[in-house]
């Protein structure tokens, strides 16, 4: 898969569970996850035309928003907040990984 393929993934992901969250809960920081999948799913299509610094933003979202994630559903012992955090975590390897290649590639 490529970046933004994974982007768009992760970005569904967010907003589904943000919105389900939401509606099972009634808390408005359910929203939360729902605009940094909203922000992931815009940077997508620069990424999906090479822009560089776009996908560098995205893999800073990306990767504290997973920290958060983490963070907040193990304080809370929240299994939709975990299930977001182990989607971003996995979209944070495949973006890792992808610019790793591509380096390797350059050399």
């Amino acid at each position: 898969m490529k970046n933004f393929q994974v982007m768009i993934f992760n970005s569904i992901i967010l907003i589904g569970l943000g919105i389900y969250g939401y509606i099972i809960s009634g808390s408005p920081t359910s929203f939360i996850s729902v605009a940094i999948g909203a922000v992931l799913l815009i940077l997508a299509f620069p990424v999906k035309k090479e822009n560089h610094v776009a996908a560098h933003i995205a893999v800073g979202l990306t990767g504290l928003s997973m920290i958060t994630f983490f963070v907040v559903g193990f304080m809370r012992s929240n299994n939709i907040i975990l299930i977001m955090a182990v989607v971003t975590l996995i979209s944070f390897i495949f973006y890792i990984s992808d610019f790793l290649r591509r380096k390797k590639e350059r050399e």
